[in-house]
C-alpha cells in the first residue's frame, strides 16, 4: 500500500510530505513514476513530496496517514532504512546479489563528523592533478580505493590514521564522505562481516606532493571505478544535497 503523511516537514522554504510503500520498493518507484514525482526526490526508503503536490498524489492513490503511523508501518514492513542526522541515502540495493540471500546494501552520503558504528573498513579518497589515488585489489577484481580494515580494539579513526601513514598523506583535515552499509540478518557460512550491520566508510584525505602510487585520471574514473559500491559517494554527478533526515 502507498502511504503519505501531511506536509509538515520544513525544508527549502516549503513544507514536505513523505511517500512510502509498506509492500515493496518496486511498488513505491512505480507509483512515483506514474505520479510524476522526480527520481531526485527519493531518499532511500521514501520520496519527498512538496506540499503543492500532496493533493495530486492522494488523488493518484496514496493513502493519507499521520506521520507517526507512517513511520510505524514502514518500520514494521522491514523497508525502513535508518540513517543519522545530515545523512542521505543515495542508493539502496535490496537482495544485493553479492550478499547472503535477503541482504541489502545502502550507500549513504554523510555530513557527520565521525564514522558510523560497526565500521569494519575505511577507504581513503585522495585526489590531485593526476586524478584519484587507487590500488589494485588483491582478489584480482581491478582497481579500488586505498583500504584498511578496522582491527579488533581499534577505532575507525585510528585505522584511518594508520592508512594515511601508509600512503604518506596528511591526515589532518580528513572528512567523512559517507559509507556503504551491509544489512544482513541471516548470514551464510562464508560471510566475513558482523551482522546485522557492517559499514565501509569513505574519508577524503588531503593529498601531498610527492605521493607515490597509481592514479586514475578523471576521464577514466567512471569506466574503471563506476561499478564499485562506493562510487556514488565519489562521483560528483551522483551527489545531491543531504536530505531533511525524515521520516
Amino acid at each position: 500500500m502507498l502511504l503519505i503523511d501531511p506536509p509538515a516537514w520544513p525544508a527549502h522554504g516549503r513544507l514536505w510530505s513523505h511517500l512510502v510503500s509498506d509492500t515493496s520498493y518496486r511498488e513505491l518507484h512505480d507509483f512515483a513514476e506514474r505520479a510524476g514525482i522526480p527520481a531526485r526526490g527519493f531518499e532511500g526508503d521514501h520520496y519527498d513530496v512538496p506540499e503543492e503536490r500532496y493533493a495530486a498524489v492522494v488523488a493518484a492513490g496514496a493513502v493519507p496517514i499521520d506521520g507517526r503511523e507512517l513511520l510505524r508501518r514502514l518500520q514494521h514492513s522491514g523497508l525502513r532504512i535508518s540513517k543519522r542526522k545530515h545523512e542521505r541515502v543515495v542508493r539502496s540495493t535490496p537482495d544485493a546479489p553479492w550478499l547472503p540471500p535477503g541482504g541489502r546494501a545502502d550507500v549513504i552520503a554523510s555530513r557527520q563528523d565521525g564514522a558510523p558504528p560497526n565500521t569494519v573498513v575505511v577507504r581513503a579518497v585522495v585526489r590531485d592533478e593526476r586524478g584519484l589515488l587507487v590500488m589494485t585489489r588483491p582478489d584480482g577484481w581491478g582497481a579500488d580505493l586505498p583500504t584498511r580494515a578496522v582491527e579488533a580494539g581499534q577505532t575507525a579513526e585510528g585505522s584511518l590514521r594508520a592508512l594515511a601513514d601508509d600512503l604518506g598523506v596528511r591526515r589532518d583535515g580528513a572528512r567523512l564522505l559517507g559509507y556503504v552499509r551491509n544489512v544482513v540478518r541471516e548470514p551464510d557460512p562464508g560471510y566475513p562481516w558482523p551482522v546485522p550491520f557492517a559499514c565501509f566508510s569513505l574519508f577524503t584525505l588531503p593529498s601531498a606532493n610527492g605521493v607515490v602510487g597509481t592514479w586514475c585520471p578523471p576521464a577514466m574514473q567512471r569506466d574503471e571505478l563506476g561499478e564499485r559500491h562506493w562510487w556514488p559517494l565519489v562521483d560528483p554527478d551522483a551527489q545531491g544535497a543531504v536530505g531533511h533526515g525524515h521520516p
